[in-house]
């Protein structure tokens, strides 16, 4: 069986904290959900960043006013939403079907369930005391909430809500995928593979690291006997001292448990690397994202 791969590099610390003085928005305060001009924020997505801004009132539909949150993207992309707010719940318009779906109530009580308007995503409350965890802070009494789509089977999204500052992490199936950044500008190093560290720029060290690891998988996996075909994507974690510590599975095909099982064996074997960095030049742990489509 043939298959291909891509690998996808984002940080998150689970056990050191930077930069906590006065970098985690702790005076923040107001809505779950703030849509409010000039609001702004910088997140990671994936092994990618944007910078969110909130416009003003820049959109009618039946007779209702949406501000407009332009997302741009580190890879130059760039996506437009729009949001209103009445009486603290919040809604989004979705232009191309003309309907507009709640995306948080005005009451927000755990347990609480609702449905988008089109019924593909349902929504569920599971805390208003939660924590979230960056390479740069640690937040508390955060808004948790579940949301699946009748269209990603088998695929759990877990957002987190700060009062003040909206989104501030998300989860894929309990694996980090994106989190807010300090409005300052800090200093990410990845992981490194042995061997790539005096290569010269960012650019060619990471080439150099992914080279590596393609390498590796090329030579230790062995194709189980299947008929299955399909996309499995790992997360592979790599912890403070280089080593991989985890290997979960994030999204996988039906009857795909052999072709799992040998993705996990492989990325399991990964040898030491060079850990990433933050700020100030401490080590901290990594996800890596690897899809294999066989």
């Amino acid at each position: 069986m043939k298959f291909t791969l891509s690998i996808a590099f984002f940080f998150l610390s689970l056990a050191q904290i930077f930069g906590q003085e006065s970098n985690c928005f702790e005076n923040s305060t107001g809505l779950y959900w703030p849509v409010r001009v000039g609001l702004q924020k910088n997140l990671t997505y994936g092994n990618n960043s944007y910078v969110s801004t909130f416009e003003g009132d820049s959109l009618e539909f039946e007779g209702k006013y949406y501000f407009k949150e332009t997302q741009k993207y580190s890879t130059g992309e760039v996506k437009t939403r729009f949001w209103r707010e009445e009486n603290g719940a919040v809604f989004s318009l979705d232009q191309e079907k003309g309907i507009e779906s709640l995306e948080l109530p005005s009451n927000v009580e755990v347990g609480s369930k609702w449905i988008s308007t089109d019924k593909v995503w349902t929504y569920e409350i599971l805390s208003l005391t939660s924590t979230y965890l960056t390479p740069f802070c640690e937040f508390s009494d955060l808004l948790e909430v579940k949301t699946e789509s009748s269209e990603r089977e088998g695929t759990v999204y877990t957002l987190y809500y700060k009062k003040g500052l909206g989104m501030i992490g998300l989860n894929v199936n309990g694996q980090p995928f994106s989190y807010i950044k300090p409005d300052r500008k800090v200093n990410e190093r990845s992981f490194i593979a042995y061997g790539c560290e005096n290569f010269g720029t960012s650019q060619e060290i990471e080439k150099c690291t992914n080279a590596k690891i393609s390498q590796h998988i090329r030579e230790n996996l062995k194709s189980p006997q299947s008929t299955v075909k399909g996309r499995i994507l790992l997360n592979v974690r790599i912890d403070e001292s280089g080593e991989v510590s985890e290997v979960t599975v994030m999204e996988t095909v039906a009857d795909g448990e052999a072709l799992e099982a040998e993705a996990i064996r492989v990325m399991s074997s990964l040898p030491k690397f060079i850990p990433a960095q933050v700020d100030d030049n401490q080590p901290i742990a990594t996800n890596l994202k690897v899809p294999f489509r066989f």
